[in-house]
């Protein structure tokens, strides 16, 4: 048995929810998508999974995955840890997956800043390293129960408010919502301060309902953090059982180098405009948000 079959096995058996009729359907469906590139079976359960095995669901977040992934090259390419950007955002931030899961199982994905000049920073280059993150949890993983994120927003100032890009935030925000193939829990911003409400002032018009409640904002030493994430799944920084952040981005960073082919390879994985047979296109060739 290849491993790619036992890793296919394993899905069925910690999953009762997933259907073998309902990934022949998908496959069926990709078969009319010539815009589309090749999924193997293992994704389609990774999207099935993260759409709560909901195929029309399903259909809609592989549309916009992979559009939204092709559409926006300023995040989705490039992804060579080694390249100069890539690797300032690693000096500039805190990438980290902490390896202690939360009380139900879910990945926590820590986030802050190293370095709080905003010169240093860059909006884009950051989203960039940031959803790489994102996918070594998929790849390590592949079906999980979800995803908690954490932004420590220490450090964070109205310089960095100018660099971000609505337009970008929007593109961003479609795909968290319809096209990211990770059942995401809550978002916990720490250490919260007025900046971060202004940046939820621009964000919210872009967010659904769902999204909103999701979001849980924690003011500086208070620990109603420990409601959501016990010690033992925290950094000593805040008070936590595991090691420092510096001690766990140091450690992670060396994890995500290991997927470095598999970031040049799925770079590969676009849509092809010129064979899109559908009507469901909008300018911008993604799916709106809602439909």
């Amino acid at each position: 048995m290849t491993a790619t079959q036992e890793n296919i096995n394993d899905e069925f058996t910690k999953n009762p929810e997933l259907k073998k009729k309902d990934l022949q359907e998908l496959k069926c469906w990709l078969g009319t998508q010539m815009h589309l590139p090749s999924i193997s079976e293992e994704q389609l359960i990774v999207f099935l999974h993260s759409c709560y095995y909901d195929v029309a669901r399903t259909k809609n977040c592989i549309e916009t995955y992979y559009t939204l992934r092709t559409k926006t090259p300023e995040i989705f390419t490039n992804r060579d840890l080694k390249h100069p950007e890539n690797q300032k955002m690693l000096t500039v931030l805190n990438y980290i997956v902490l390896p202690v899961t939360d009380p139900n199982g879910n990945n926590v994905i820590f986030h802050s800043l190293k370095q709080t000049e905003p010169s240093k920073y860059s909006f884009a280059d950051a989203a960039r390293v940031y959803f790489m993150m994102i996918d070594w949890c998929i790849q390590h993983d592949g079906t999980s129960p979800g995803i908690v994120i954490v932004f420590d927003v220490t450090g964070l100032r109205f310089g960095h408010l100018t660099k971000l890009s609505l337009s970008l935030i929007h593109k961003i925000l479609i795909y968290i919502q319809e096209g990211m193939p990770v059942r995401l829990k809550a978002i916990h911003i720490l250490n919260t301060i007025p900046i971060a409400d202004q940046i939820m002032y621009l964000t919210k018009p872009f967010m659904n309902k769902e999204l909103q409640k999701l979001i849980h904002f924690h003011k500086r030493n208070d620990e109603s953090i420990y409601e959501y994430l016990p010690k033992n799944s925290m950094p000593r920084d805040f008070g936590g059982e595991l090691p420092t952040v510096a001690e766990l981005d140091a450690s992670y960073i060396l994890k995500l180098h290991q997927l470095q082919d598999y970031f040049k390879e799925e770079e590969k994985f676009c849509v092809d405009e010129n064979k899109r047979s559908n009507i469901r296109k909008n300018k911008d060739n993604f799916v709106p948000l809602g439909h």
